[in-house]
């Protein structure tokens, strides 16, 4: 499923147009792939910065760890997450079509593991820091290493995620040093000597 916004701003399902089809590579045929625990193992040795999502909608707000996230193009300035489908806030962007990236600093690791631990409420991940709402009312977290308020410009399914490109509409960022993960780890940036 493939959705984007429409002119009045609400999220809409496209459907493919009729006749066409996707590109068929010549040749051998394709391998089947690896197994979920293989990639597993392989992604975890990649190291990636810690951004923490946010999105509200009305009273509802709610956000999460993520570390798939990455620039798509900066004209104009679009950035993309990917969010499980079984995350609480992934249904709060969905409804509301706003969200902020906030990469965090090496400092701000508590934050990062409150918004990771599953079955906590809004109120205990949003406790540690100060939040406060941009253009979109996303919040956005004072003292991150770079934030980015998001409109939701489209929205693609694939297996258990749901990927969101968002147009910025706002970003904030400072010289510090990133939270990086893993291996399972929250782990500091040291310079190569």
């Amino acid at each position: 499923m493939r959705r984007t916004r429409s002119p009045d701003g609400h999220l809409s399902e496209v459907v493919p147009v009729r006749g066409e089809r996707a590109a068929q590579p010549t040749g051998a045929p394709l391998p089947a792939g690896i197994g979920e625990s293989e990639f597993k193992i392989a992604m975890r040795q990649v190291a990636c910065s810690v951004a923490v999502i946010t999105s509200r909608a009305g009273s509802h707000v709610n956000g999460l760890t993520a570390t798939a996230v990455c620039s798509v193009s900066a004209s104009p300035p679009v950035i993309l997450v990917c969010v499980n489908k079984g995350a609480s806030a992934e249904a709060i962007i969905a409804e509301s079509g706003v969200f902020a990236v906030n990469f965090l600093t090496e400092e701000q690791h508590l934050v990062a593991r409150l918004f990771s631990t599953s079955k906590l409420s809004p109120e205990e991940r949003f406790a540690e820091g100060r939040w406060q709402p941009q253009v979109t009312g996303a919040p956005v977290l004072d003292g991150a290493l770079a934030s980015f308020d998001c409109v939701v410009e489209n929205c693609i399914a694939s297996g258990t995620h749901n990927i969101y490109f968002g147009r910025v509409v706002a970003a904030e960022s400072l010289d510090q040093e990133g939270l990086i993960y893993r291996d399972g780890s929250f782990r500091r940036l040291a310079p190569v000597t």
